[in-house]
């Protein structure tokens, strides 16, 4: 559906004639403030000068393109979609909802990591109504001279205003909504200029102007967005857009592989399987990537080989084979990965490696891909089992230099020292967090200590009673250089068996903490009936030693 106009402030400010401009300009008006008569009459001619210019570009601004679709053009984020149905349904027939008194919200608020589809479901909810959609980006309105920024603001609604009703779009709001003093007064003059903008914003958003104009404004940071901006009459509609679930990234894939040509192998819900974390930006590149492969390929169509090499190349970067390596940096590179892949395997609370390589991944000299866990909640043992696997790789390391290792660890290092602060200070997973902290202090460090060095020491264990397993697995990455899921596990049932039982880890138990078996919330009783329900389905023995213990029964995952 064709949209009526656009406003994009975007191209203007980016001009690179518009800077000169300017600072010419601006030194002209330094030069005449020096004469004591003029100065303040110069400065105030030259922003008004300023000012205009931009305006009148503004107004040459772009159009939305005619091919711009509805919510039909959006995919995994039905949930999103679901709450802006509404704000639809009003721009569509404000008159049903003026005749019940009910006041539609003025404002939502988009939310999610970047790449998730915020600035795409504004413009479709835009298309779907028909109706004109005015955007801009935060930054727009951040300027070095006084009143610009608020004046912009006027502007942006005023041309909204002009029609009867319409859509403002704020991208990364964040920018020009920042909470008031976050600066510490370490910076007075450019904070007054950010508080009269926001003030500003403020005075539009309450639309004290009749008019059906609603104002969707999008953030990946809406911890540092003032109060003022979220309260009930401006932005106070939250709508969370977050990375796509299973179902979601194959809807998504669905889209962007609509016009390419694809070979009969290709399975999208496969590759869905294999992306979890993705966001929609992601996997528009995995599709645009497997295009690129075949055409480099000089194929016909789109295989699935090509959407596995893509798929690897947004995950982990693209591979450097011509990299020279001596033959001691690939065997330790080799025991460093099947470290990893070795505590990915044998964890139960960790999914299989997706694939574990040798081959030189952008800054890495090998790499090992566990997969995200779809799970919603993150619990205390499948961080103790992170903080394990992340810590395998050295341990392999100190196993093959007889105690010694590298430097090669050192992102696990930190990913790991950065789990276990927030396992600390965030979740709340020890003995301390029942009052979070947000700094460190001596109580919380020696927590993190003990947790890393216990998570060490359960490595070493581990490593140690699959000692046959994480040779095994290094001798084939020095053979093959690269393994995947399936060969991986072929690995594990030659080396252990198939009824080889996958270990756990046990909580860390921190200085004063004793173990209780019933530390996990909900009664003896609720617990145990539980552990009948998931056993309900198992053979009798499984059954009748589940009644008998009194700790959450823990099933082994399947194999697939």
């Amino acid at each position: 559906m064709a949209q009526v106009g656009i406003t994009d402030v975007t191209s203007v400010i980016n001009s690179g004639g518009l800077w000169l401009f300017r600072t010419v300009l601006g030194v002209l008006a330094l030069a005449i403030s020096s004469i004591p008569v003029w100065g303040w009459v110069a400065g105030g001619f030259v922003t008004l000068i300023v000012v205009g210019k931009l305006q009148n570009k503004r107004e040459n601004a772009g159009r939305v393109p005619e091919e711009e679709a509805g919510f039909g053009s959006v995919a995994g984020c039905q949930e999103a979609l679901e709450d802006l149905r509404e704000l639809v349904d009003f721009l569509k027939d404000p008159k049903k909802y003026h005749d019940f008194g009910a006041v539609i919200p003025k404002g939502a608020l988009l939310v999610g990591p970047p790449g998730t589809g915020k600035t795409l479901l504004a413009r479709s909810v835009a298309a779907e109504a028909g109706v004109p959609f005015i955007s801009a980006n935060g930054s727009d309105f951040v300027e070095m001279f006084v009143g610009v920024g608020a004046k912009r603001i006027r502007e942006l609604y005023a041309g909204a205003r002009s029609h009867k009703r319409a859509i403002v779009f704020i991208d990364e709001i964040d920018a020009v909504a920042r909470r008031r003093g976050a600066d510490g007064g370490l910076n007075p003059g450019a904070g007054a200029e950010h508080e009269n903008t926001l003030i500003a914003l403020l005075t539009e958003l309450d639309g004290f102007a009749a008019s059906d104009v609603i104002t969707i404004a999008a953030t990946n940071r809406p911890d540092v967005l003032d109060p003022a901006v979220l309260r009930p009459g401006r932005l106070d509609r939250r709508i969370e857009v977050p990375v796509p679930d299973r179902e979601g990234r194959e809807a998504i894939l669905e889209k962007h592989v609509r016009n390419k040509k694809l070979a009969k192998d290709v399975n999208l819900a496969t590759i869905a399987a294999r992306t979890p974390g993705m966001s929609g930006a992601d996997l528009a590149r995995v599709a645009n990537e497997a295009a690129l492969s075949a055409i480099r390929k000089k194929q016909n169509n789109v295989t699935m080989e090509c959407f596995a090499d893509a798929v690897e190349l947004v995950a982990l970067g693209r591979a450097r084979p011509g990299m020279v390596q001596t033959e001691r940096d690939k065997r330790i590179t080799a025991w460093h990965e099947a470290g990893h892949a070795v505590a990915g395997l044998t964890l139960d609370e960790l999914e299989d490696p997706f694939a574990v390589t040798i081959i030189p991944r952008g800054p890495a000299g090998g790499v090992t891909w566990m997969g995200a866990p779809e799970d919603v909640y993150f619990t205390r043992d499948m961080a103790q089992a992170q903080l394990v696997a992340l810590l395998s790789g050295r341990v392999a390391e100190e196993r093959l230099l007889g105690g010694t290792c590298t430097q090669g660890a050192s992102s696990d290092l930190q990913a790991a020292s950065a789990l276990a602060s927030d396992m600390v200070n965030r979740y709340g997973f020890t003995p301390l967090g029942l009052s979070v902290r947000s700094k460190d202090t001596a109580a919380s460090q020696r927590a993190i200590d003990t947790l890393l060095a216990d998570a060490h020491t359960r490595a070493v264990e581990l490593l140690s009673d699959h000692a046959g397993l994480l040779e095994t697995v290094a001798q084939s990455l020095l053979e093959h250089q690269r393994l995947d899921r399936d060969e991986l596990r072929a690995l594990y049932a030659a080396s252990m068996g198939e009824k080889q039982q996958r270990r756990t880890v046990a909580p860390v138990l921190l200085p004063g903490e004793a173990l209780d078996t019933r530390r996990q919330t909900g009664t003896t009783k609720q617990k145990r009936s539980k552990v009948v329900h998931r056993a309900k389905n198992r053979s009798g023995l499984i059954r009748r030693v589940a009644r008998k213990i009194r700790l959450p029964f823990r099933r082994k995952k399947a194999r697939v």
